[in-house]
């Protein structure tokens, strides 16, 4: 083929040119609506069988995008760090006839106020009718505070490093992270929030397996392998990890024709009881009882019809080791504090149909916690100090609640002064007030042990006062629940509630925020 004499050489190559600039605008153009279509949209819509606490940022945007594409009559927000998570259960909450809100999260674990500044937008979208901070000492990042000349030296270039590190920013929002701190970004930094900025697959790697493993285990697997245990609960108690007291008694309304059990140690010599009707812990006499031993550790295939003729009905069972029982420090469901027992593990839906739902923020009551309220104060207080004090400084499970925990005694003696974290607080009220949507901050439950080494602090009184000073002139308010539960059983750490206590905080919770939530018509 000849070339076109009336066509200058400089007029195809630049033709070329935007030729190949079009294409390649094209191809990018197609990379781009593929990732944003395939894995921010399409992905989210895979059903979400995570359990509580096992997948925190996969589940969070998870439940943002649910919020942003539903409304309620009255919407409710709870945000915060996991201390709203352990704080406060929507679940039971929204039982309640009495208001008419729907309670919703809108969490993660580690949440700062920097994280929520970032994440006002996506607030707003999720329709709240009120927004409710339960805020804590621990939430302002104390590890880039230090004491010097009588106050808190705030160490910005250490926290702007750190911070682009962190998961919230690489995930959720790294363009504005980015856009704000550049210039003081490491180069590495900036090329990985670059790359996340432009590609969601780039975000969400560190968590897209998740939600197809546990829908793979969930379906087309034994039951073996899980987070937390949703099988029938005993009467006794369980274990998250689904291990069981000595004594196991519990209704079996799904009888597969296999369960799994699992066994610690060779040679476990079960007993079986079999009941015809719903029992309690009362001495009662079993319509069938036999004894086995299992001659294997770990998991072994528990086969009714093996125990119990067909032709006889019956509904509970109750499992009783009476061999040498294994404790929960063998089987690594703690590590320190006060040592128990434990009987057998279960399989992830023991004696119980496979109905699976969403339950990526419902906590669920186990033994891990309501151990706790069986104990004396004293016994408890025991086990507090070699859980969460003893060696704190050395254990690095420890070291962030070692820090807080300095930081409050260390508020005695500096005065208070405004800082990056304490301000975007305010900067969220601000928000708030701007888009017309009611917003109160409470101060949340704090465990007495550790709320008395800055309780009396003049620190402590001014930082309530600042923010308490700027919600008011925005017709804001500021609630201090930080002493409303007394009793520590009901904590597990300085700032966590344990089950039963979020169950009774909750309440506390729901009925000071009576003025700000509409009531039912009771005439009608």
């Amino acid at each position: 083929m000849e070339t076109d004499p009336s066509i200058s050489v400089k007029q195809s190559r630049f033709g070329l040119k935007w030729r190949v600039f079009l294409l390649t605008c094209g191809l990018l153009g197609g990379i781009f609506l593929l990732d944003r279509v395939l894995f921010f949209d399409l992905y989210f819509l895979f059903p979400n069988e995570t359990e509580w606490d096992s997948s925190p940022w996969y589940n969070f945007i998870h439940k943002t995008k649910e919020l942003q594409s539903t409304k309620d009559k009255h919407r409710t927000i709870i945000t915060g760090s996991s201390v709203a998570l352990y704080s406060v259960l929507p679940d039971e909450l929204n039982k309640n006839d009495i208001t008419k809100t729907k309670y919703s999260f809108f969490s993660h674990v580690a949440m700062a106020p920097t994280d929520l500044f970032y994440y006002k937008e996506n607030l707003l979208k999720s329709h709240p009718d009120l927004v409710v901070y339960l805020h804590n000492f621990a939430d302002l990042q104390w590890e880039y505070l230090e004491p010097n000349d009588g106050k808190f030296e705030f160490k910005e270039d250490i926290w702007v490093s750190q911070y682009g590190d962190r998961y919230p920013a690489k995930i959720i929002y790294p363009s504005e992270y980015l856009t704000d701190y550049w210039a003081k970004l490491p180069r590495k930094t900036i090329s990985k929030l670059t790359t996340k900025s432009l590609f969601y697959v780039s975000r969400f790697r560190i968590f897209f397996w998740d939600p197809i493993l546990v829908y793979i285990d969930n379906h087309f697997r034994t039951g073996r392998k899980y987070h937390l245990y949703q099988g029938e609960k005993p009467i006794e108690g369980i274990w998250s990890k689904g291990w069981t007291k000595e004594t196991a008694t519990l209704a079996c309304p799904e009888k597969k024709k296999k369960e799994s059990i699992y066994f610690e140690k060779p040679n476990t010599k079960i007993k079986f009881r079999f009941f015809n009707h719903k029992i309690s812990l009362g001495n009662q006499v079993p319509a069938h009882e036999v004894e086995k031993t299992f001659q294997q550790s770990g998991w072994n295939d528990l086969d009714w019809d093996s125990l119990i003729d067909q032709s006889k009905q019956w509904s509970d069972v109750q499992i009783q080791v009476i061999s040498q029982l294994p404790t929960a420090k063998e089987v690594n469901l703690i590590r320190y504090g006060k040592d128990e027992f434990v009987g057998v593990r279960l399989a992830h839906f023991f004696c119980r149909p496979q109905e699976i739902e969403n339950r990526s923020y419902s906590r669920d009551n186990y033994w891990d916690e309501a151990r706790y309220q069986k104990m004396s104060v004293e016994e408890f207080k025991a086990d507090y100090f070699e859980r969460m004090i003893h060696n704190a400084e050395s254990r690095n499970e420890l070291w962030r609640l070692h820090k807080v925990r300095e930081a409050k005694k260390t508020v005695n003696s500096v005065a208070f002064e405004p800082w990056l974290e304490f301000n975007r607080i305010l900067e969220l009220s601000d928000y708030l007030y701007k888009n017309k949507i009611p917003f109160v901050l409470i101060l949340s439950p704090e465990n007495p042990i550790e709320f008395s080494f800055y309780k009396n602090s003049q620190w402590r009184k001014d930082w309530i006062l600042n923010l308490k000073s700027h919600l008011e002139l925005r017709g804001q308010t500021l609630i201090d629940h930080t002493e409303v539960v007394s009793d520590v059983r009901y904590f597990f750490d300085p700032h966590h509630l344990t089950y039963e206590g979020a169950l009774f905080y909750s309440s506390i919770f729901s009925n000071s925020l009576e003025s700000k939530i509409p009531k039912i018509n009771t005439q009608n």
